[in-house]
């Protein structure tokens, strides 16, 4: 962040930009992690919910009474896992995405390491992305700007996909639920 006073850029040892880098990259991995646990955790729980749910149809088809308690109870677990699935997955990803931001800034006003490294990387896709070597979160950022000449499949933010899968499951049981009381005998 640049004086408020005259403008020019704090003046920061080479040492700590980079342990600041560092630092960023770890925490950015440390989200990165426990979101991909998180997600393995919730997603085992959901697929239990929905084999039960299954298992409830089979067993109580003819007990109209039970399959509807039984489902209802199934469904508002899987509804109340799954928002705290999709809350929490969003502030884990939002978090990951405040530390690689930081270090992009980091990289940009002043970078942990003097200097440039050209390269160029290919994706599968078969485009090549040119980018500094020395700037890793930059290039991250890059390659998936919206304007960047690559694929649409190489632009996909992983983040954002994996934020569908507890909202599908949110929507699932909250259809699930709706769909037994709506279709139950009177």
């Amino acid at each position: 962040m640049p004086d408020p006073v005259s403008g020019a850029p704090p003046v920061v040892p080479p040492e700590v930009r980079r342990w600041l880098h560092d630092k960023y990259e770890r925490l950015a991995a440390e989200e990165g992690q426990l979101a991909a646990s998180r997600t393995s955790y919730y997603a085992a729980i959901g697929t239990v919910l929905i084999t039960g749910f299954v298992v409830v149809l089979n067993y109580f088809l003819n007990d109209h009474l039970l399959l509807d308690a039984v489902v209802s109870f199934l469904a508002a677990l899987g509804i109340l896992i799954s928002l705290v699935w999709a809350i929490l997955l969003h502030r884990t990803l939002d978090a990951q995405r405040l530390w690689r931001e930081s270090a992009r800034q980091l990289e940009r006003d002043v970078p942990p390491v003097e200097g440039s490294l050209p390269g160029t990387v290919l994706l599968r896709s078969g485009a090549s992305l040119p980018y500094d070597l020395l700037r890793p979160y930059t290039a991250h950022a890059k390659r998936f700007a919206r304007d960047s000449s690559v694929s649409w499949m190489d632009r996909l933010n992983p983040d954002t996909l994996s934020e569908v899968l507890p909202v599908t499951f949110l929507v699932l049981w909250i259809l699930i639920l709706g769909g037994i009381w709506l279709l139950a005998p009177p």
